[in-house]
């Protein structure tokens, strides 16, 4: 059945679209079915808004092309991984409180750099995408959706967050993002898959100015924080 998204959609997009739902959904669903059982009782509305953000995550990779292949039947983009993970290697605090200061909103898409801790992670370098759900713009700092307080400069501000970093975006470090590349030991590893809201996030990335990230009908998956 043709969905009002697909209405726009030429023949080859139209397959590429039904490629991203279907290998979409089933990525998502064997998430799902590896909830914790604390996270049991809220999997029924799960289930139920699936076809909406996976139909939605689709619509908008097709809409808003990146620099990046995209392989369609794999749901995920491909690029060329560099040597080393694209975290700055110097002091860059005042050039990231630069940004922030001035481009910080909420919604406006943010990477953080994390190194997960425990002895089978150790080592392990990511860059992942998260969103700006609060902004305390007297203290400096900004709230994360997923990964927490940052002050503008971007270090951690929270005891559970000391391993990550508050980046400011550019092309390097978001096509790191995108294509899920991680290194170990100052050598690469095999990229892994994002999940559902992690390419709902990414497929707003406009490329040409990072600091306007396009508009979405679907929230983020995790409910928004307020004060």
């Amino acid at each position: 059945m043709t969905t009002q998204n697909q209405l726009w959609f030429n023949p080859e997009q139209s397959l590429t679209y039904a490629e991203l739902c279907n290998t979409l959904y089933e990525r998502e669903l064997a998430r799902l079915a590896s909830s914790p059982p604390e996270q049991l009782p809220f999997l029924p509305r799960r289930l139920k808004s699936l076809p909406f953000y996976v139909r939605e995550a689709a619509t908008l990779i097709l809409q808003y092309p990146s620099p990046l292949t995209l392989d369609s039947q794999n749901a995920c983009w491909l690029h060329s991984q560099s040597k080393q993970c694209p975290v700055p290697h110097v002091d860059e605090s005042e050039s990231i409180f630069s940004y922030y200061s001035k481009s910080a909103k909420l919604g406006l898409l943010v990477p953080v750099y994390v190194q997960p801790q425990g002895a089978q992670q150790q080592g392990l370098q990511q860059i992942l995408l998260d969103s700006i759900d609060e902004i305390d713009r007297e203290g400096q700092r900004l709230h994360c959706n997923e990964h927490g307080w940052f002050a503008l400069a971007g270090w951690p501000q929270e005891p559970d967050n000391q391993n990550k970093l508050l980046l400011k975006p550019s092309k390097a470090v978001l096509t790191a993002v995108c294509c899920g590349h991680q290194w170990r030991n100052g050598e690469r590893k095999t990229p892994r898959l994002l999940s559902l809201r992690e390419m709902l996030l990414a497929s707003r990335l406009n490329w040409q100015n990072f600091a306007k990230p396009h508009a979405s009908r679907a929230n983020d998956l995790r409910p928004g924080r307020v004060k």
